[in-house]
């Protein structure tokens, strides 16, 4: 082969000098390879870890190629399964190829043949992959898939977006102004038996009361001076769809009553009209602020509140959910790639340490805006320097865990413990990710393999330990 391959590798063998043999071929190849003595090891083995292909012997002792291949197939349809013979049967061969071999070669192997024939099934494999994808992303722009998120505490509001999505009852996403309100909004309604029908968003904060009334329902030809044909509202532009109402806690009172028969009445009328409009709308509303002080205050009604709060989902800041940084920060890398000339860049290790430790009070809203501008500001294919808070900054510049009475260490020494820290935690977040796949993680961090298994010695990260 003239290219180094990259995938995970089971190799599946009661001969242990073939084994041995052929993990020296692959590893020489650039393959990450697993051994398994016998064909029950090797099911055990494919339950506790990711494997892009499996090289399995035909005859073997305890359990059978023929019967390893067939259970290997009926828990992962997908996978890949290239079987080998020492005896050139045609049957047996043909017996694999029909239970879903992918191919099938006889020993003694021809090196070549054997690396084209893996490196076949592995392309083939890719481009089943990128077909999945593709099909996702054609189903919608929004799933629960755009909710990067790795942390237990966005897994429940996941599954709480999974418990809801196909019901129509109204929905209060509460948060932190930039935590991803919209986004768990249209995720909602892509997921939902509406997702054909629009989905309408409405910022309530940004329209003083007269045109925030009008912007919902609409109004009739001469309502008001200015008004010289009828306009539809946010409402009936939402029909069969989703409405969503972003900042409800701004809705001035007047609005809060028109909004509240709504609710109850499932109908309305436009501004300047008597004729009563039906209303078939999912309606979610999200807010930043307090509602029960402002209903203690009497700037919310109470009625309102509960006829919105009939499913709350809150969302985590991002200090919350810091765990989540490193995907959420490439998941911008290379949705904004353009910003760069595309040129996939990434973030220095320095860089992400800073990050990590930053307190982020705009949320995942600030974190996209500094990631885009620094794309736009680096010339080279790393990120060096981001524009963090300077006042958040010089919070950080004392130092995690020193204090005045304290031996300061020298800056070098300081900033490599900080760094160490955040590339440790990132390393064990990518493992996790990928089930211990250290070709992944390389690919990822844009690295080598080896410079990924020097890491993890130097940090003492042990990637079996992510393969269960």
């Amino acid at each position: 082969m003239t290219t180094a391959m990259s995938g995970h590798i089971l190799v599946v063998d009661d001969d242990k000098a073939f084994r041995v043999a052929t993990r020296t071929l692959l590893r020489d190849a650039g393959l990450e390879v697993s051994l398994a003595n016998s064909g029950a090891e090797g099911l055990v083995l494919l339950e506790k870890a990711s494997f892009d292909l499996v090289l399995s012997d035909i005859v073997m002792t305890d359990l059978g190629g023929i019967d390893f291949l067939r259970e290997a197939k009926r828990r992962q349809p997908e996978l890949p399964v290239i079987m080998v013979t020492g005896f050139g049967s045609v049957e047996t061969a043909v017996e694999a190829m029909r239970l879903g071999a992918a191919d099938y070669l006889t020993k003694p192997c021809n090196n070549k043949e054997l690396l084209i024939k893996i490196d076949h099934a592995l392309d083939g494999r890719r481009k089943d992959r990128e077909i999945v994808q593709l099909k996702e992303e054609l189903q919608g722009v929004y799933s629960f898939g755009n909710i990067v998120s790795r942390s237990e505490i966005m897994k429940d509001v996941i599954d709480q977006i999974k418990q809801v999505a196909e019901t129509d009852v109204s929905i209060l996403v509460r948060g932190e102004s930039g935590t991803g309100k919209e986004l768990v909004a249209r995720a909602l309604h892509f997921n939902s038996g509406r997702r054909d029908a629009p989905f309408i968003p409405v910022n309530c904060s940004a329209l003083p009361e007269n045109l925030l009334e009008s912007e919902l329902f609409g109004y009739e030809k001469g309502a008001f001076t200015g008004a010289q044909k009828q306009r539809i509202g946010k409402f009936e532009e939402a029909y069969r769809g989703t409405i969503f109402l972003d900042e409800i806690g701004d809705i001035p009172q007047s609005v809060q009553v028109k909004l509240l028969r709504v609710l109850q009445e499932k109908s309305f009328s436009r501004i300047g009209g008597n004729e009563a409009v039906s209303v078939d709308a999912r309606v979610v509303a999200a807010t930043n602020r307090n509602l029960e002080l402002m209903m203690r205050e009497n700037d919310f009604r109470e009625d309102l509140y509960y006829r919105l709060n009939v499913f709350p989902i809150t969302l985590p800041s991002l200090r919350q959910r810091i765990e989540d940084l490193p995907l959420i920060a490439e998941h911008f890398l290379e949705r904004y790639k353009e910003l760069g000339g595309n040129v996939r860049k990434s973030l220095s290790p320095e860089v992400l340490s800073d990050m990590m430790m930053y307190s982020w009070p705009g949320n995942i809203r600030e974190l996209q805006n500094l990631i885009k501008r620094a794309i736009i500001k680096t010339r080279g294919e790393v990120i060096e320097r981001i524009e963090l808070s300077a006042e958040q900054m010089e919070e950080q510049s004392s130092g995690p865990g020193l204090s005045a009475d304290e031996t300061v260490p020298p800056f070098r020494e300081y900033l490599s413990g900080i760094v160490n820290n955040a590339e440790e935690k990132y390393i064990r977040l990518l493992l996790d990710t990928h089930k211990g796949n250290v070709n992944q993680v390389a690919k990822l961090m844009e690295v080598d393999r080896k410079t990924v298994y020097r890491k993890m010695a130097d940090l003492k990260i042990d990637p079996d330990a992510y393969r269960s």
